[in-house]
């Protein structure tokens, strides 16, 4: 006989709140990223603002950070992967 906890852990991922929570914590890591490799102060220009469908979308309000987000995508997504343990992010959008 299972645990109410293993049978929650299990299905837990697969309802819509599972999937909001893991989109949340995605989003969470991926601003980490961002504020350790661009500074604390990066948090007032850039920020990761949803996750769906393996892509993390990112606000720009400066064109400077933009450019600076786009020539280290790749890092910044192995860097949130690392954190995560695992391949979540594939693509990053931009939103400006």
């Amino acid at each position: 006989m299972k645990s109410l906890g293993e049978i929650l852990k299990k299905h837990m991922g697969q309802t819509p709140v599972g999937k909001q929570v893991a989109a949340t914590f995605v989003v969470e890591k991926t601003n980490e990223t961002i504020r350790e490799l661009f500074g604390v102060n990066a948090k007032k220009f850039a920020q990761a603002v949803y996750f769906k469908d393996k892509t993390i979308a990112i606000t720009c309000l400066s064109s400077v950070m933009a450019q600076e987000i786009k020539l280290n995508e790749k890092k910044i997504v192995a860097l949130a992967n690392n954190k995560l343990g695992a391949q979540s992010i594939e693509k990053v959008r931009y939103l400006f």
